[in-house]
């Protein structure tokens, strides 16, 4: 197995831009009259006047060269890692060194854990900022996400992402490392500082679900804030009303992803309900451009390998399960976030030294508020790292 880190740029061909063009062309959207007061109901799903919309941008002015051209200004890589009982596996990441000699004592390596429907570009409007404040970042895909490839056997779990990622930082010589997630990435993030606490020093994460975030005990609102009740009522919004799309990734990934393969709109549609109501809706306004790339770098690739993820992972019985975390954890709570326990519940869990409220934000913390959420990782882990050493 070939140990070289190779450079990589995002290339779609020509070939597959024109087929999308072809199937945006042929789109088949209801035809409801555009007053339909169910259709425009968010709760129910992504407006009747959203879709119409943003497919029209997509056809008539959205450029995904001018966007691949964006996203290639981060430098990208790709590596081969082994995984016991796999075959081996393509990892893509973002990895570039902080600005030179921007932090006394040297840079702080830093690794950041993306989720679903999220990807590395969560990365790009923070990287300015942590690369200048004397980080070395490496945001990578996760398996079977963009453009790192999945194995063909089963069983892959979030242990086994959390190990090919400490074999990626070993690769590019880090001994010791930081770790930051949401989502799926605040899961691995947690297995990996657990499984490796001599290399991972700190852990921050801006997605906090606790086992009594799923289920809270009788009486649970007693001696929390408001913010905190707050949140714990989001959560609990969340699974009641929008936690839907697990189960039928869980139990018939391959399904959903037939469809979602071959329709573009489809996809969009999958993709934009849950990026509009995760988000601050009062803070965070997508723009058409930001909805369809998002779309397309699960489009592109092909999205049943993420699905299949929360097959091989049951969330609520690895969190449950999850031991307690001793190195320093910093949280960073975005009140619009849907899983996000209060800080007590957190301190069960985990070594809790840092926490942080902030009024705006949601669940795409690094897009929707990224020099908020830049300057809570510059602060906890720069106080963290000097502690290590």
């Amino acid at each position: 197995m070939s140990q070289e880190v190779k450079p990589f740029k995002v290339h779609i061909s020509d070939s597959e831009l024109e087929l999308l063009r072809k199937k945006l062309e042929l789109a088949r959207l209801p035809e409801h009259p555009a007053d339909t007061v169910w259709g425009e109901e968010a709760e129910g799903g992504v407006t009747m006047s959203l879709m119409r919309d943003t497919v029209q941008h997509w056809k008539t002015s959205y450029d995904w060269r001018a966007q691949e051209a964006h996203i290639n200004q981060m430098p990208m890589f790709t590596c081969v890692v082994k995984l016991q009982g796999f075959d081996p596996v393509t990892l893509h990441f973002v990895h570039k060194r902080a600005t030179a000699s921007a932090r006394a004592g040297g840079a702080i390596p830093l690794l950041f854990l993306h989720g679903w429907p999220g990807s590395f570009v969560e990365v790009q409007p923070m990287l300015s900022t942590l690369l200048e404040a004397g980080f070395d970042v490496v945001a990578p895909s996760l398996l079977g996400y963009g453009f790192s490839s999945y194995p063909r056997q089963e069983g892959l779990k979030a242990t086994h992402h959390a190990e090919a990622f400490d074999q990626l930082m070993a690769r590019l010589g880090y001994n010791e490392y930081v770790v930051q997630g949401g989502d799926w990435g605040s899961l691995v993030g947690r297995i990996l500082t657990l499984s490796q606490p001599k290399r991972v020093k700190a852990l921050h994460l801006n997605v906090v679900a606790t086992a009594k975030v799923f289920a809270p005990p009788p009486g649970w609102e007693e001696g929390l804030t408001e913010v905190e009740k707050a949140g714990v009522e989001r959560a609990q919004w969340f699974m009641k009303t929008q936690s839907a799309y697990q189960q039928i990734h869980a139990t018939k990934p391959r399904t959903l992803g037939y469809a979602l393969h071959d329709s573009p709109v489809g996809m969009l549609s999958w993709m934009v309900d849950k990026l509009m109501l995760w988000s601050d809706a009062q803070d965070k306004k997508w723009t058409a451009d930001e909805l369809i790339t998002w779309t397309l770098l699960h489009y592109f690739p092909g999205p049943s390998t993420a699905l299949q993820m929360y097959r091989e992972n049951d969330v609520q019985s690895m969190v449950a399960v999850a031991g307690y975390i001793e190195q320093p954890v910093g949280v960073s709570h975005f009140q619009k976030e849907v899983g996000m326990a209060p800080r007590k519940w957190a301190e069960e869990e985990f070594n809790v030294v840092f926490w942080r409220t902030h009024d705006r934000g949601g669940h795409f913390a690094a897009y929707e508020q990224p020099a908020a959420l830049a300057a809570d990782i510059i602060e906890f882990f720069n106080a963290q790292w000097a502690k290590s050493k």
